[in-house]
């Protein structure tokens, strides 16, 4: 049998918040997007610079409206050349839906929400360690930008690192049974559950 390590990675200029915090994102919107075109109409369509996405799981913060801080801003993960995955809140989904149905004649593009995905947010100077442990990942990777993202698919969980207000954190996205059984196991080891937004 061999054993194929799942590399994870975290930002090198964010600071962790110092309190281990665990938060359900009610809120975030998974949408799974591909096409044979996918890449010109992100290129195109958003404006997206692509070409520092040579790896499945590299990722890119984006924005439908300027202001990578607002609710229309999302993470873009890529697995290939024709799969994405954007990671975004509900109010960024129901305008990207718009636009991708608007533009769904001129590209070869498809989209699905996957409203079978729940997503938890983890932070804190303990949270890396934690989702290694957890997890069984290897760390290894650091992301030297800050609008950059980085996610990997550890079993029925796609564990992500991303920057919220100039600061690290992760999140968790799985069918909820699942994400309840990693949200007690984090709680059990010292992360306590938010109820505020960090969004």
């Amino acid at each position: 049998m061999t054993f194929t390590p799942i590399m994870f990675a975290r930002h090198s200029q964010l600071d962790a918040p110092q309190s281990n915090m665990l938060q359900a994102e009610n809120n975030s919107v998974v949408i799974d997007f591909s096409g044979t075109e996918a890449i010109p109409f992100l290129t195109t369509i958003l404006g997206l610079d692509l070409n520092k996405l040579t790896a499945s799981g590299l990722g890119i913060k984006g924005t439908l409206d300027d202001d990578l801080n607002s609710t229309y801003s999302f993470a873009l993960y890529y697995f290939s050349e024709t799969a994405f995955r954007f990671v975004l809140h509900s109010d960024g989904a129901a305008q990207l839906q718009a636009l991708i149905s608007e533009q769904q004649l001129r590209y070869d593009v498809e989209f699905v929400i996957r409203t079978d995905l729940a997503t938890l947010t983890l932070s804190g100077e303990q949270a890396f360690d934690a989702l290694v442990n957890a997890f069984k990942l290897t760390p290894g990777l650091r992301l030297s930008d800050a609008n950059s993202c980085y996610g990997a698919q550890s079993g029925e969980v796609f564990i992500t690192a991303i920057e919220k207000q100039s600061q690290q954190y992760f999140q968790l996205l799985a069918k909820a049974p699942e994400l309840t059984k990693w949200q007690v196991y984090l709680q059990q080891h010292g992360f306590d559950l938010s109820l505020s937004d960090v969004a």
